[in-house]
């Protein structure tokens, strides 16, 4: 059963931290499985990394696995807070993003991967950097050294052995915000930017950019999640069952989505669910692996972090695989992979 309220998340999160949504700090009436209505966060924006949960709502999904759900709108940026706080109980986000939080001590657990792909390093057409390895010295444009397609960037540059985390940084980052990172490049104010589709691909279909690195392609990172599911603590631990059906649906959207590719960026543009164009969209899809898996994102999880702390982003203390035990949960009654 459906119950789609529409609502500001971003309202409802400082209801909940101050007390007025959640009646003071009471402790809440526990609510029994068949009761219990799943609130799933939906970030509606440029990309098309919400997919997956698009179509298992659209096609019927989630209410062939009987369930009990509202569709929450939220803004991404505050994903960490709307999960803790319970504003949200599921939804799916960066794990390049989520790691260090995780670390810092986010309380939220991670069940299943969604997708690879979906961000890439650009410069100038005519630009001579033709190589990650060439970057040593460069301008580098970012959102935020936090940011997802930061910490990707990061990680491929480690690779190369470019040390890009102060004071030995080998790399100079300049900080834009979200509308001004392209137009930094396409004016020469930096050298090369880390973005996602569908900027990324704007950029090179207006003839002024060029992709030297690409997640859903290049070796490193081709195979490796950078969407996952993440999950309330207290929904994962006292309603397993009903986040199983959850996960099961998107599972199987994820694998419409790789399988109808067109018939997905028909219906997400129908809905206006993501922005570009449905051809455009339907050429990201197919670069995309829509594959939802249980056991590819606990190694994802596991990689990252170790990534993270021999970068530099993550403290020498960090054990990753703690930390990749506390945050990774295989929920019963969820396929590895259909």
């Amino acid at each position: 059963m459906k119950n789609k309220k529409r609502i500001l998340a971003a309202v409802l999160a400082l209801w909940v931290v101050s007390g007025v949504f959640a009646g003071g700090g009471k402790a809440k009436t526990p609510v029994a499985d068949d009761d219990y209505v799943i609130k799933i966060g939906y970030g509606i924006g440029p990309g098309l990394c919400s997919a997956p949960f698009f179509i298992a709502e659209e096609l019927g999904y989630f209410k062939e696995e009987g369930l009990k759900w509202e569709h929450v709108m939220i803004d991404i940026g505050q994903i960490p807070l709307l999960l803790t706080n319970g504003t949200i109980d599921v939804t799916n986000n960066l794990l390049d993003g989520m790691i260090q939080p995780i670390a810092n001590g986010l309380q939220i657990k991670i069940p299943l991967g969604l997708h690879t792909g979906c961000t890439r390093i650009l410069v100038q057409k005519d630009s001579p950097i033709q190589k990650l390895s060439d970057l040593r010295g460069k301008r580098i444009g970012t959102t935020g050294l936090a940011s997802p397609p930061n910490i990707i960037l990061q990680r491929y540059l480690a690779e190369e052995g470019i040390r890009t985390v102060e004071p030995n940084s080998e790399v100079e980052w300049v900080v834009y915000s979200g509308p001004e990172l392209t137009l930094a490049l396409k004016n020469g104010q930096v050298d090369a930017i880390a973005t996602g589709d569908p900027p990324a691909y704007a950029a090179e279909k207006e003839g002024w950019a060029r992709t030297i690195a690409d997640t859903s392609k290049d070796g490193y990172l081709k195979d490796e999640y950078c969407c996952v599911v993440a999950v309330n603590n207290d929904v994962a631990k006292n309603h397993p069952a009903v986040l199983a059906k959850v996960l099961r649906a998107v599972q199987k959207a994820a694998q419409y989505t790789a399988e109808h590719p067109e018939e997905t960026a028909r219906l997400v543009a129908e809905k206006q669910y993501a922005a570009g164009n449905v051809e455009d969209n339907i050429g990201f899809l197919k670069a995309y692996s829509y594959r939802a898996t249980v056991s590819g994102v606990e190694k994802g999880i596991r990689r990252t972090a170790e990534d993270l702390k021999r970068i530099g982003l993550l403290d020498s203390s960090v054990d990753a695989n703690e930390l990749t035990n506390n945050v990774f949960i295989a929920i019963p009654g969820v396929p590895d992979s259909l």
